[in-house]
C-alpha cells in the first residue's frame, strides 16, 4: 500500500531541491561575469609578498660582439632558455642553470635553409626543435637546439603567432579581420594545411593589432589572451575554452578597433594588455596606455587578479618587498610554468638579468 503522505513529502523535497539547484546555478552565473578593471584606481604598489613566495636571479652573459637589443620572446625547455632578440640577433639558446650561451640561430639569408624574416616562432618540445615561421617565403622552418637546419614546408595561410601543443599539429593565431580570405581567430594546422577552427570570434571591428600575440605556453596547453574581447582562454590541441572575461574601463572600444586608419587622438588615454602571466591562483597583467603627445612611450600599469578571491589590485609599481635582490628595471614579464614567472632586465651592459618569481 502506497503512503500518499510520503509521496507528497517526496514531491515537496524534490521541488525544494530543484529550486536550490536553480538558485545555485544563477548565483554561479552571476559570479562568473566579467572582471571589472579600472586602471585609474591605483594603489601605492603591488608587493611581491602578496603573490610571490621567493625569488632568484640568473645573469645571461653576453659578449661585446652580441649587442642584443631587447627580449621579445622567452621559452624554457630541457634545461635551456630560448631568447628571441627584438632586433636582428635571432634566437639565442642559454643553459638555464648558469646563463652560459650555448648556441645562436641567426641564419638570415636568401637560401632555402636560411631565414628571410621571422614572423613567429615557438618550441617543439616533442622533437626538440625550434620552429620558425618565415613570412618572407611563407614556410615553417625547423632547427635543432644547436641551430642546425632540419626541414621546412610551406604554410597554406598567414598567421601572427603559433604554439606547439601536440606532436603532429600546430595551433595558429590570427585575431584580425581578414575579409574571410583566410582563417581568422585560432585554428589547428597540420603540416601547413588547415585542419580545424578552434575559435573564429573575429568581426569587422577586429582590425587593430598590438604585438605580440599573447599566450603562455604550458607544454600541452596554453593560456591565450584575446585583446579584441579581453578574454583569457585555455587552449589545447583541439579545444579553446574561455576562462575569464575582463571589463577594462579604459579599453579601446571595438568601434575604434574597427577603424582602418587609427590616429593618436583616437587612442589617447586608451589602454591595452601589454603582457600577462597566469598561475593556479593569480594572473598578473601589464597594461600599456597610449598618449597622443608621445605614442612611443611605455606608460605601464600593473594589475594583479587573485583567482581565489576575485580581488583586483592596480598600481604603477611592482615592488620586491621580500628583502632579496635588486629592483628590476623595465616591464618585461614572461611565463615559465604555473608556479614560476620571470621578469627581465635587459638594460644592463653585456648581460641580461632574469628574476624568477616562485609563486605562492
Amino acid at each position: 500500500m502506497v503512503n500518499i503522505y510520503n509521496c507528497k513529502n517526496m514531491k515537496n523535497w524534490l521541488y525544494l531541491f530543484c529550486c536550490l539547484c536553480i538558485l545555485a546555478a544563477c548565483q554561479k552565473k552571476n559570479s562568473s561575469g566579467p572582471i571589472q578593471v579600472d586602471l585609474t584606481k591605483t594603489e601605492h604598489a603591488i608587493n611581491y609578498s602578496s603573490f610571490v613566495d621567493s625569488t632568484a636571479t640568473i645573469m645571461l652573459e653576453l659578449s661585446d660582439s652580441l649587442p642584443i637589443n631587447g627580449i621579445s620572446g622567452l621559452f624554457f625547455d630541457d634545461g635551456k632558455l630560448f631568447v628571441k632578440d627584438s632586433g636582428q640577433e635571432g634566437i639565442l639558446v642559454f643553459e638555464e642553470k648558469n646563463g652560459k650561451l650555448l648556441s645562436r640561430l641567426n641564419a638570415f639569408g636568401e637560401g632555402p635553409e636560411e631565414i628571410k624574416r621571422i614572423g613567429a616562432w615557438c618550441i617543439d618540445s616533442y622533437q626538440k626543435h625550434i620552429c620558425i615561421f618565415d613570412k618572407g617565403d611563407m614556410k615553417l622552418k625547423e632547427y635543432d637546439y644547436s641551430g642546425n637546419y632540419i626541414s621546412s614546408f610551406p604554410m597554406e595561410y598567414f598567421f601572427l603567432d603559433m604554439v606547439k601543443l601536440e606532436r603532429e599539429s600546430m595551433v595558429c593565431f590570427y585575431p584580425i579581420y581578414a575579409g574571410h580570405e583566410q582563417p581568422e581567430g585560432v585554428w589547428l594546422d597540420n603540416m601547413g594545411h588547415f585542419k580545424k577552427s578552434l575559435s573564429s570570434h573575429v568581426t569587422e571591428s577586429c582590425r587593430f593589432h598590438y604585438f605580440p600575440v599573447m599566450y603562455n605556453w604550458n607544454r600541452s596547453s596554453a593560456y591565450y589572451y584575446d585583446r579584441n574581447w579581453d578574454e583569457l582562454s585555455l587552449v589545447t590541441a583541439d579545444t579553446l575554452r574561455t576562462m575569464y572575461t575582463f571589463d577594462v574601463k579604459q579599453a579601446i572600444p571595438l568601434s575604434v578597433k574597427g577603424m582602418r586608419d587609427l590616429t593618436p587622438q583616437e587612442l589617447d588615454g586608451r589602454s591595452i594588455v601589454h603582457q600577462f602571466a597566469c598561475s593556479d591562483s593569480f594572473i598578473l597583467f601589464s597594461f600599456h596606455t597610449f598618449h597622443q603627445s608621445d605614442m612611443m612611450s611605455k606608460d605601464i600599469t600593473w594589475m594583479l587578479f587573485d583567482k581565489r578571491t576575485g580581488n583586483v589590485s592596480v598600481s604603477k609599481s611592482l615592488i620586491n618587498d621580500l628583502g632579496a635582490g635588486d629592483e628590476m628595471n623595465g616591464y618585461a614579464l614572461f611565463y615559465k610554468d604555473d608556479h614560476t614567472w620571470v621578469r627581465v632586465d635587459d638594460s644592463l651592459d653585456n648581460a641580461i638579468r632574469l628574476e624568477y618569481l616562485f609563486l605562492l
